[in-house]
């Protein structure tokens, strides 16, 4: 580093110290600092394909859980449930199903229980005339649970206002109703009471308690007592016949009545939706209940593909080029022994059942690790003929699914081998940027210690410079 002091300008000479001291403390830095800079850096990188390296050992195990799943949770087990006619039904199997075949045919829908008023015109005030002004009770009876309704009739109400407040008083009231006014013309009125569920079992009774209310709005005590059908002007019921609420079927043969659309108490394991009444001389709707092979597939695909992005993220930072130039982790012990280990597991023999190596099910373990399968015939023939035999492999004792997760889980735990490795990171970044902060310090001080060292030099200089023009005007004075 060279520097030349102009003499004629003292300013300009402070301001090429002030250069100086920056290139120096710039040079410095560069030699002492950088260094352990990039070496933090390294390690910010080695800390975040950690935590990658977690998230994908996470997968894994989160899928390799499932795998070792058995009995009703086994994933080799999903059932699937087909339907031979599905806008008549459909059907949901669980995995306890049985593997068998049956036939449906159904009869009858369930459905909501309807009671309707007579029809009144909007603007009269036919039913104010017949019960009268004042609070009229009604009581309401659904599924065993008796309530009773209040509604005030006041002075000048409508037909329409009326039937408003009874609809209003029962739904702020009555839990298992529910009670409209339908316009069913531009001056007529009409009031809906609706069962919420469907079924016998939440037939509506209904009766007055006090006032003749429910009389004066067509729904006397002799029409619902005998469950007298509405008409398109009087009240009633919408069923008269209250068997006509429940569902009806026929299961292999037999007489099934229940009091909702979807049963999941016929046959063990499925859940059976009606959707549509069949006419008599329909072919029965058959349902056959066999092994979701796609689900299972899909299941051993999710396996392959989060076990290959391990490996590959593995091989990737583990490896070195031909030209030498070595990756993030090239020679790391941990993630070395990690997919040996990894490769062991799933290429060790499994003791259970007739399968004993992935490739008995047509899924090869690749030069690199990864998986590949080979045989995609054969891996179908085995999930819809033998499933049981491929579930052995992956969820007995010392099937693949279980030991992967016993291996994988001390990695990724809480506290795991890979957040001890993490934490030791950050603390190696802590001291780094204490050591960062140390030579900051330390450079500082030097550049200091220059600063008056190069002061008390200028200052000599100044001095020298000053006596040296003096002689000279002390000589050209001499010569004159």
């Amino acid at each position: 580093m060279s520097f030349y002091f102009n003499t004629n300008n003292s300013i300009n000479s402070a301001d090429a110290l002030t250069q100086l001291i920056q290139m120096f403390k710039q040079s410095e830095s560069s030699k002492l600092i950088k260094p352990v800079e990039a070496q933090k850096n390294s390690i910010q990188v080695k800390i975040s394909y950690l935590q990658d390296l977690k998230a994908k050992l996470d997968s894994l195990l989160t899928i390799v859980k499932d795998l070792s799943l058995s009995g009703t949770s086994s994933k080799f087990q999903v059932k699937t449930a087909e339907v031979s006619n599905p806008s008549v039904l459909s059907v949901v199997a669980e995995p306890y199903a049985t593997q068998s075949t049956h036939t449906i045919f159904v009869q009858q829908l369930a459905k909501e229980d309807s009671v309707l008023s007579s029809r009144f015109s909007n603007s009269g005030t036919e039913i104010l005339t017949a019960t009268g002004e004042g609070t009229k009770t009604i009581r309401i009876v659904v599924n065993g649970v008796s309530t009773d309704v209040n509604i005030t009739v006041s002075l000048g109400d409508t037909n329409e206002i009326i039937l408003s407040k009874i609809a209003s008083s029962i739904n702020s009231t009555v839990s298992d109703v529910s009670a409209t006014v339908i316009h069913d013309t531009s001056s007529t009125s009409r009031l809906v009471i609706k069962s919420k569920n469907t079924g016998s079992q939440y037939a509506i009774s209904l009766s007055d308690v006090s006032g003749n209310l429910l009389e004066s709005i067509g729904l006397g005590a002799s029409v619902v007592s005998t469950r007298s059908s509405s008409t398109d002007v009087s009240g009633g019921y919408l069923y008269s016949d209250v068997n006509l609420l429940d569902a009806k079927i026929i299961v292999n043969g037999i007489n099934i009545t229940r009091g909702s659309n979807k049963i999941n108490d016929v046959i063990s394991g499925l859940t059976i939706e009606l959707k549509q009444v069949q006419n008599a001389g329909d072919t029965p709707v058959s349902v056959a209940v066999k092994i979701d092979s796609a689900k299972v597939k899909e299941t051993i695909d999710s396996f392959i593909k989060a076990y290959n992005d391990l490996m590959k993220f593995i091989n990737d930072k583990t490896k070195t080029t031909t030209d030498g130039t070595r990756s993030a982790f090239s020679g790391d012990y941990m993630l070395v022994g990690l997919k040996a280990s990894l490769r062991l597991k799933v290429s060790e023999m499994v003791s259970s059942g007739t399968l004993k190596f992935l490739n008995d099910i047509g899924i090869k373990i690749n030069s690199d690790g990864t998986l590949t399968i080979s045989d995609a015939a054969k891996l179908d023939k085995l999930i819809s003929t033998d499933v049981s035999q491929v579930e052995a492999l992956f969820n007995s004792s010392d099937g693949i699914a279980v030991k992967l997760k016993d291996f994988i889980n001390p990695f990724v735990q809480i506290g795991g081998v890979i957040d001890q490795r993490v934490n030791f990171g950050k603390e190696q970044m802590e001291h780094i940027d204490e050591r960062i902060k140390s030579l900051n310090n330390l450079i500082d001080q030097r550049a200091e210690s220059l600063r008056r060292q190069f002061a008390q030099l200028l200052s000599l200089y100044n001095a020298f410079t000053r006596q040296q023009a003096m002689i000279q005007q002390l000589n050209q004075a001499l010569v004159i």
